[in-house]
């Protein structure tokens, strides 16, 4: 249970209920992150386009800032977060498994060691932003990552460990949808 009420989008008034209807059309829902929220209505409003723009703005393809996103949650111990894009990546035919290994630190098959090298930099950033040292940004460079894409990188990572905040010091309860998800994960040491 929520440590606060969550806002009933059927209930909400004025920019509240203007950002909930943008976020229904796009899940047919609107998740308990956004309720949370919903008390800031302007906060709210800026999130939801921020992460609209940090998904489509740039060159990386959104599947793979969907593991950023999923391996950043973990780092975090946001099991809300984790789980939702876990979902995501479910829905782009990854198996519960490669999700579950890519999450952990295994390198996934299904990316190239470029972009594995970018989950392992994302995996750093995610848990301690100043443990990113010179060295980490030029291995990037190296694996032939652009500035404008490490960039992009350390945005998506920054916006789910924002997100990840909200949803834990909340509490906010899984979706239906994403229950068990996160099943097959291990605790954080």
């Amino acid at each position: 249970m929520a440590r606060i009420a969550l806002l009933d989008p059927d209930q909400a008034t004025g920019k509240a209920r203007d950002v909930f209807e943008r976020v229904k059309s796009y899940y047919r829902m609107v998740p308990g992150l956004q309720r949370a929220l919903g008390y800031l209505p302007e906060t709210t409003d800026a999130l939801w386009s921020l992460s609209q723009a940090t998904v489509r703005e740039g060159s990386i393809p959104e599947e793979l800032k969907r593991v950023f996103f999923a391996v950043t949650s973990y780092e975090v111990e946001c099991e809300y977060c984790t789980a939702a894009h876990m979902l995501a990546l479910r829905r782009e035919r990854w198996s519960t498994e490669e999700c579950v290994e890519v999450i952990e630190g295994k390198p996934s098959p299904r990316l190239s060691d470029k972009e594995n090298a970018a989950v392992d930099f994302a995996r750093v950033l995610g848990r301690r932003p100043a443990a990113v040292t010179d060295q980490m940004v030029d291995n990037l460079r190296a694996a032939g990552w652009t500035d404008a894409e490490i960039v992009e990188i350390v945005a998506s990572v920054a916006l789910m460990r924002y997100t990840s905040t909200v949803a834990v010091a909340l509490d906010v309860p899984l979706e239906k949808v994403m229950e068990g998800m996160g099943r097959k994960l291990r605790a954080r040491p």
